[in-house]
């Protein structure tokens, strides 16, 4: 009958009852399926029925399965004759994995218990499995470039410390720190795969899975006797696998490749007999009497028991050197006693073999069977070496020690994933390769800055929301997933991050620029805009915590201050009276009127001062001016003859660095005075100021004339297109003069509505880089759990052992709250 229809009369045939709390335990080993049906009986596994049946062909090599429908359809008898000796339908089944390719992992991993009144059992237990993610951490990154997954089919916890106490157990007890030591076995996917493939064949829903030393170890030694360092190996057809207790726990874990098969191929060779017959043979060498057999030409032969064993002695030392040296390695030394169980155990010297390559005493090492068996009623079954491990896979279910992994459906491809009963979508889709940003999504982080000393905070937009679909129902984050459920994911779209320049912020138009002339020299003025000290054009694009500040020469009184002249009355522009604030315009002339109130002079004081008449006045103007006391024709310039172009013949002069002394103590008494902080002047508040345009530019009043006393003040045009500060030509320039900038004002203030639950954003550091949090309306403040999407952690690649999460040095929980200014961590842990 082949695999189709065993399949189909399994799911056809009627059962008179459910499986109920019944266990079925299934063996599947490289010759045989072993299936066995128990139920708790008081503290004992107690076992109903069992049947064994070997595979026709070759369909597993070293205990993995290699043809699923063949192992399927030896899987599928064995299931439907226990169904019908027991009477009931099969749904679930108990399984077990061979080594091949075992990894193990020890692991430790430290908890904060300070807050705990007493430590529950399901602390404990959700510390375990903690901790067993931390050891899948790290067997990822140790082979993530050979992109092999692993499954977790077994752990042993080798020691728990309650504040540095080593303790048998943590339940119950209270303190501020527990550690947990643990070795974590682990199988390649592929192995895994498979056994689960035959298992849905065959419409069997896996209940648990353990690996087979751990299921023969709970039956032979149990945790009362694994003070005694013992190792026990399960010799199958493919694989020896093999654990060690020691001081109370499984410390250890191996897997060699050399078992019973190698054995069998000896026979094979060294008896011209097919594959059965040599099984056959060496089940019979332990019989006491003679091995009849027929080789491969139909001729019948006779061997006696010690020729046999002497022609197979090659591969059974070869076997036991194998298994002990695996024992050595991971034991450190030769272990008190040895339990050998499994098929491949049964050869006759085998364990004399195995106690002279460990140099233990002979009776140290035995074959273990149902009479070892601990916890278990046979129920009148004759169980040899090859039961052991199907009767631990019984007791591991029954003490609910196996492993449960739910296939789940994600966007049409299935996930195997670790069932720990109380899965959430966000760990399922983590699992399944999923980034934080994919799953949770986040609005564009927001840009923060200040502007002339006032801060500032530009929105990012906001992100789409995933879509979660579970069975055809709208789900959340924190919906529970379980075994067959289909789940749908529309990723999460982030937000753009906010992004801004000056000339969004900063309206340049408003601000007047260009040239202007004094002192027969061309100087630049207008609005100039510092990003963190340093000038920036108008499109420069703002970057989170810029300071910005704005200022430049906008009005006369910059002009002089830029220069190192001191305002006094006097100064034109285009001709008319100006006085410091007045806002400079394109193209202005910029002159000097002499007048006594310059020179301190009392107007009706007939030239007289305090300080000694004309001659004095004179000094001050020299000094002003920084031009010596006679011209190249010898003659000496008074107050009479100073000219407003001697004056700006002697600025130039000054600026050129070539002054007399007196002139050079004047500008260093200019450049010692406080600047004054102004603010900037716009062009509109320019043309409200100065009266309607009149650019005339009246000449120069003759020497010894004076000016009418009622002078007319000087007016601007507005600016018809205002140019940019920073996008002239340098060629155009004569010099540019820049000054300490002033305080300004913040031309963009922005007003926000506040709605009820309203949460301000946040600025704060996140791995050593500024981010800021945006505001929100629902009221929760934020959390830690909102940084794990700018985190951005590749759960594909993780870079370290495990995730480091701290709060301003401090290891936290997703749930707690952030502030501003908070120094955050959540990285891979190097």
């Amino acid at each position: 009958m082949d695999i189709e229809q065993i399949l189909k009369r399994n799911g056809k045939k009627a059962a008179a009852a459910e499986q109920g709390d019944r266990i079925f335990a299934l063996d599947i080993g490289t010759r045989t399926v072993v299936g066995i049906i128990g139920e708790r009986d008081g503290d004992n596994f107690k076992i109903l029925e069992c049947v064994s049946h070997p595979h026709t062909r070759r369909a597993m090599v070293d205990g993995q399965v290699e043809d699923i429908k063949q192992v399927a359809k030896i899987v599928g008898e064995v299931k439907a004759q226990l169904e019908e000796k027991i009477g009931c339908t099969l749904q679930r089944a108990c399984i077990a994995a061979a080594g091949r390719a075992l990894k193990t992992v020890n692991v430790s991993k430290e908890f904060d218990i300070s807050d705990s009144e007493i430590i529950t059992e399901e602390m404990v237990a959700s510390m375990e499995m903690e901790t067993i993610s931390l050891a899948q951490t790290q067997l990822d990154e140790e082979t993530k470039e050979g992109g092999t997954l692993f499954y977790c089919v077994g752990h042993n916890v080798v020691s728990y410390l309650l504040d540095d106490y080593k303790m048998i157990s943590l339940t119950g007890h209270k303190g501020q720190k527990a550690l947990i030591n643990m070795v974590v076995a682990f199988l390649p996917g592929i192995v895994v795969e498979g056994l689960y493939s035959v298992m849905e064949l065959n419409k069997l829903e896996v209940q648990s899975l353990t690996l087979e030393p751990i299921a023969a170890m709970n039956v032979i030694i149990p945790p009362e006797i694994r003070l005694i360092n013992i190792a026990l190996v399960d010799i199958g057809a493919g694989t020896s696998d093999i654990a060690v207790s020691k001081d109370g726990s499984i410390i250890a874990y191996a897997m060699a490749t050399v078992a019973g098969d190698e054995i069998t191929e000896e026979v094979i060779k060294n008896y011209l007999v097919d594959f059965a017959a040599a099984e056959q043979m060496k089940y019979d060498s332990d019989s006491g009497s003679d091995i009849t057999y027929k080789d491969i030409f139909g001729i019948k032969h006779t061997v006696t028991q010690e020729d046999f064993i002497e022609s197979i002695l090659s591969s059974m030392d070869n076997l036991a050197g194998t298994i002990c040296d695996a024992i050595l390695k991971i034991n450190g030394g030769s272990p008190q006693a040895v339990f050998l169980v499994g098929g491949g155990s049964l050869i006759k010297g085998l364990t004399t073999l195995v106690a002279d390559r460990l140099d233990i005493d002979e009776d140290r090492v035995a074959v273990g069977n149902s009479e070892f068996a601990r916890g278990v009623d046979v129920g009148g079954f004759k169980m040899g070496a090859e039961y052991i491990t199907p009767i631990g896979i019984g007791v591991t279910a029954l003490n609910d020690r196996g492993y449960d992994f739910s296939v789940i459906t994600v966007n049409d491809k299935k996930v195997r994933v670790f069932d720990t009963k109380k899965l959430t979508v966000f760990q399922l889709l983590s699992a399944a390769g999923f980034k934080a940003a994919e799953i949770m999504g986040h609005s564009g982080q927001g840009l923060t800055f200040t502007l002339n000393g006032n801060k500032v905070f530009r929105k990012g937009t906001m992100m789409t929301s995933a879509e979660i679909i579970i069975n055809g129902k709208n789900a959340g984050l924190t919906t529970i997933v379980t075994q067959g459920d289909k789940v749908t994911l529309i990723p999460a779209k982030n937000g753009e991050n906010a992004h801004t320049t000056l000339q969004n912020e900063i309206d340049y138009g408003k601000y007047n620029s260009g040239y202007v002339t004094f002192g027969s020299k061309r100087y630049k003025f207008g609005l100039e805009v510092l990003a963190n000290g340093k000038p920036q054009k108008p499109d420069y694009e703002i970057q989170p915590l810029d300071s910005i500040v704005t200022g430049g020469i906008l009005t006369l009184g910059d002009l002089l201050e830029s220069v190192g002249i001191e305002y006094s009355e006097g100064f034109s522009v285009n001709g008319k009276a100006a006085d410091q604030s007045y806002v400079l315009c394109d193209g202005d002339n910029i002159t000097i009127k002499v007048i006594p109130s310059v020179m301190g002079m009392d107007p009706a004081s007939n030239g007289q001062t305090a300080s000694g008449g004309i001659d004095d006045i004179n000094r001050k103007i020299q000094a002003i001016n920084g031009i010596s006391g006679a011209d190249e024709e010898g003659e000496i310039r008074t107050i009479n003859t100073l000219a407003a172009s001697d004056f700006n013949q002697a600025v130039q002069r000054a600026d050129s660095g070539i002054s007399a002394s007196s002139g050079n103590l004047q500008r260093e008494k200019a450049a010692a005075a406080p600047v004054t902080v102004r603010q900037p002047v716009t062009a509109a508040e320019a043309q409200q100021k100065n009266a309607p345009a009149n650019t005339a530019l009246p000449a120069a009043p003759a020497a010894g004339q004076t000016e009418a006393a009622e002078q007319t003040e000087a007016v601007c045009p507005a600016p018809q297109e205002p140019s940019r500060l920073n996008s002239s030509s340098a060629e155009e320039a004569d010099a540019v003069f820049r000054r300490g900038m002033p305080s300004g004002r913040n031309l963009n203030d922005d007003v926000y509505g506040v709605s009820e639950g309203y949460i301000p954003p946040i600025t704060l550091t996140l791995n050593g880089s500024p981010i800021t949090l945006p505001e929100k309306n629902d009221g929760e403040p934020h959390t830690f759990l909102e940084l794990m999407t700018y985190a951005d952690l590749d759960t594909k690649n993780p870079g370290g052992r495990g995730v480091e999460l701290t709060l301003n040095g401090k290891e936290i929980s997703f749930g707690e709250e952030l502030h501003e200014g908070d120094r955050a961590i959540a990285r891979w842990k190097d």
